[in-house]
């Protein structure tokens, strides 16, 4: 059977650009050489499309590195090739494989761009890209299915800081969680319990963002669970952040920032009510293939935080670890994705 060539989409232009260059580079060096030869590509943060002039052969596949490819503007000395704007056409393949995260990543923009081409793609449509990239808009939708969501409002921040720090205390008793409503990678989250804690919040998110979603605090067990289309349920997995409060950018990324427990110690009933609501979450929502959805495990049961269409793919991420439980090796994942988004044969 020929190979297929797989564009994978890697960088990006959010905040989580780094991240995104980590999980591509995962998923280029296990691409199953069998059945796929993979084109990366990396979107530069300063907007550039840069890729390698054919796609990778098995032996580069191994040594591949997405962040050296990402170079300062007019460096082509690793013999890339670069364009301004977006090369789809003069990239023949069978599909793509997104690992982007963040705004055009997530958020459905990058969909709309590989549909308008011709492309498949990993991962969630548009609509359902663009749904759970925004949390309020998605906690609206899960609210009308009578799922499990915390109490939350959002608040415009053009009233400026002072007004809006008084507004969210008049809304909800302290602590309260303040978080860009677009936002990944827990970047631009805050638990604030004190007053002086919501102020220094409302400074910081009144400078950067246009709207800001307030939600009550709830304390509890931290847990995580993936959906794969086509495989059974994923175990869920309980973390324990070491480096803060909650599961944020450092206990993230950082070395040792966290413990992260797969299988989740739970006893079987709540293992399946996690895996249910996250399969619930992806249904409801209509993603595609694959998500992963976040959970507070309270004294009342399990609360939703939020969802990922397109959950880190490093090969110690969250999923990856998942899938190991049932089975599927890293290089499996890979193609199971691939095959549950559009390669079906």
């Amino acid at each position: 059977m020929a190979t297929k060539t797989v564009l994978v989409l890697l960088g990006g232009y959010s905040t989580e650009h780094d991240v995104s260059l980590k999980s591509g580079t995962g998923v280029v060096r296990q691409m199953d050489p069998a059945l796929y030869r993979p084109w990366p590509v990396v979107l530069t943060k300063d907007r550039r499309w840069r890729h390698p002039p054919a796609p990778l052969t098995p032996e580069q596949q191994t040594s591949f590195e997405g962040g050296k490819h990402d170079l300062a503007a007019g460096d082509l000395s690793d013999g890339w090739l670069e364009s301004t704007s977006p090369c789809l056409e003069r990239l023949p393949c069978a599909g793509a494989f997104l690992a982007l995260h963040g705004d055009w990543g997530e958020d459905g923009r990058m969909q709309s761009l590989l549909e308008f081409h011709g492309v498949p793609y990993t991962g969630s449509g548009v609509l359902g890209s663009a749904t759970a990239m925004d949390k309020s808009r998605t906690k609206e939708i899960l609210a009308t299915r009578e799922l499990p969501i915390s109490p939350s409002v959002e608040l415009a921040t053009s009233m400026g800081p002072e007004e809006f720090a008084s507004r969210a205390y008049e809304w909800g008793e302290l602590p309260l969680v303040l978080k860009a409503p677009t936002g990944g990678s827990s970047i631009g989250v805050y638990i604030c319990k004190t007053e002086e804690q919501l102020v220094s919040a409302a400074v910081k998110m009144c400078a950067t963002e246009k709207r800001v979603l307030v939600e009550k605090f709830v304390a509890g067990r931290e847990l995580t669970c993936g959906v794969l289309e086509g495989h059974p349920p994923l175990p869920p997995t309980e973390i324990r952040p070491k480096c803060g409060e909650f599961f944020d950018f450092s206990s993230k990324y950082l070395p040792g920032g966290s413990e992260e427990i797969t299988p989740a110690p739970l006893t079987p009933e709540e293992t399946k009510v996690i895996q249910d609501l996250a399969r619930r979450v992806h249904d409801t929502l209509r993603l595609r293939a694959y998500s992963r959805t976040d959970f507070i495990l309270g004294p009342e049961g399990p609360i939703i935080l939020e969802v990922n269409t397109l959950p880190g793919m490093t090969e110690t991420s969250l999923i990856p670890q998942q899938a190991a439980h049932i089975g599927l090796s890293y290089r499996d994942l890979v193609t199971a994705i691939l095959r549950a988004s559009w390669d079906k044969e």
